[in-house]
């Protein structure tokens, strides 16, 4: 089971637009920027996940490394729970920690199905095009 406080900090990063978001995503750097929590960063760059761009007073800028490993392995994850199956595939997946974070991600919006109204995040379908969200 992944906790919330990390949970929340790879949501808000999937969560994360050029502009209007919390955290900001940069396609162009592929850096996300906001204001994170420093201890969590500190240990994903420790483990080897996140790589530290910038830190200016509490403004974190950070580069996930293997992206694409990670949003595969986390859209895979949100869908799986939103097919109502089990995390069982998370074995089987090339990121099998990002697929339990989008696991368990769309299963706790989806204890408040209106949180979902709206919510545009990379994997979850977007209620204005019909269509999974990419980053």
């Amino acid at each position: 089971m992944i906790s919330k406080k990390i949970r929340e900090l790879f949501a808000s990063m999937m969560e994360a637009q050029p502009q209007g978001t919390p955290v900001t995503y940069e396609p162009e750097t592929e850096q996300y920027t906001g204001y994170f929590n420093q201890a969590l960063v500190n240990k994903f760059i420790d483990q080897g996940l996140l790589e530290l761009v910038d830190n200016q007073d509490g403004l974190i800028c950070i580069i996930m490394n293997n992206r694409d490993d990670f949003l595969s392995g986390f859209s895979s994850g949100v869908s799986e729970a939103r097919l109502g199956r089990d995390q069982s595939y998370a074995d089987y997946n090339a990121n099998p920690f990002a697929f339990s974070v989008g696991y368990e991600h769309f299963l706790s919006l989806n204890k408040k199905p209106r949180l979902l109204v709206g919510y545009i995040c990379h994997g979850f379908i977007n209620d204005d095009t019909s269509e999974i969200h990419v980053q």
